[in-house]
């Protein structure tokens, strides 16, 4: 397994790449901005295809650079359900698996320093975000936090994983890079309380200033959305249009989002299920070279047309000239009350 820890110095952040091996797929935890080409350089250097990025909450010490990895190589988005940022392409629940090519991370909600903060558990070691931090926790004082609730997300989650696991925090600033959960339960100041209200009161009382970045990194991070070029290039059929002439003879749809997004909300009845990480090799496919010859058009789709205006990039770069996406994705199709079917 490609495990790398790296740093940057101006927020004291650290982000994480993952991945089973080189020339295989890989994930991003938290990166920063300002580090973007370092990040693009060492997947070269690796041989890694980026296909996740994700950011454990709505970052306000530092601009994430999850729009401009998205931008630079369509890799998925992913936040917490809870989140407020604008444009996601995939949102995790609590217990939710999020997987790449020989990787697998289970998403554990822990909100307290952001109502939207997830921690998230791969084997020997669980990334805490800005929950549980090196000798520290997040602070709870805004965007809001809740120290009631980073209390249980603490002690009923993060402390319940054996004393073994490896703790990789979103920040330290002091120089530690890894602790573990019984190193933390002996050791972390604030850690050493035997309420809820105990807590609550150390965390009511830190006095911090906000931090330098906070009045530009949250509004940045709350709209991550694509690139307004690649938007107004793509073709599109608004839902209302589509839902006139319903069903729609000739056009096939195809749902490019994850098997769990199509259980947990259904699809457009008949669609045809590419996942996003291999759209293109379905287009390349048997099945889609008959589907080509017996259709009008492809309407693709994913959660909110994030991931789908992407495919439509693919998909002319693979010479398709039939190929528009639903803009909103299936969250305008179910606020307009298109039919949807269930998938077991």
């Amino acid at each position: 397994m490609l495990f790398r820890q790296l740093f940057d110095k101006t927020s004291s952040t650290y982000t994480y790449l993952l991945a089973s091996r080189r020339g295989g797929e890989a994930l991003l935890i938290d990166p920063v901005f300002e580090q973007t080409q370092r990040y693009l350089k060492l997947l070269e250097e690796l041989d890694l295809k980026l296909v996740k990025v994700v950011d454990t909450h709505v970052h306000a010490d530092h601009v994430s650079a999850m729009g401009k990895l998205r931008d630079a190589t369509r890799c998925v988005t992913v936040m917490g359900e809870e989140s407020p940022a604008d444009v996601v392409s995939l949102r995790v629940r609590d217990n939710d698996k999020l997987t790449i090519e020989g990787v697998s991370l289970t998403a554990l909600h822990t909100p307290g320093h952001t109502i939207e903060s997830y921690s998230f558990l791969m084997g020997d070691r669980v990334f805490t975000g800005d929950t549980l931090l090196i000798r520290g926790t997040g602070r709870t004082d805004f965007q809001n936090g809740d120290p009631y609730d980073q209390y249980h997300s603490i002690f009923d989650r993060l402390l319940k994983l054996p004393d073994n696991t490896l703790v990789y925090p979103g920040h330290d600033y002091k120089g530690d890079t890894v602790s573990t959960i019984e190193e933390e339960k002996a050791w972390n100041p604030r850690l050493q309380v035997r309420s809820a209200d105990e807590y609550a009161e150390i965390m009511n009382n830190l006095n911090l200033a906000n931090p330098a970045m906070m009045d530009v990194a949250v509004p940045e991070n709350l709209h991550p959305g694509l690139r307004s070029s690649a938007q107004h290039r793509v073709p599109v059929r608004e839902v209302a249009d589509i839902l006139a002439g319903w069903p729609l003879k000739g056009c096939r749809f195809i749902d490019i989002r994850e098997t769990s997004e199509r259980r947990r909300y259904g699809a457009i009845p008949g669609s045809i299920h590419a996942p996003y990480g291999h759209f293109d090799q379905y287009f390349k496919s048997s099945e889609a070279l008959a589907a080509r010859e017996n259709s009008d058009c492809f309407l693709l789709y994913c959660a909110v047309g994030e991931r789908s205006t992407l495919a439509v990039e693919i998909a002319s770069e693979l010479g398709l000239t039939n190929v528009s996406h639903i803009p909103g994705g299936f969250t305008a199709w179910m606020n307009a009350g298109g039919p949807v079917e269930e998938i077991s």
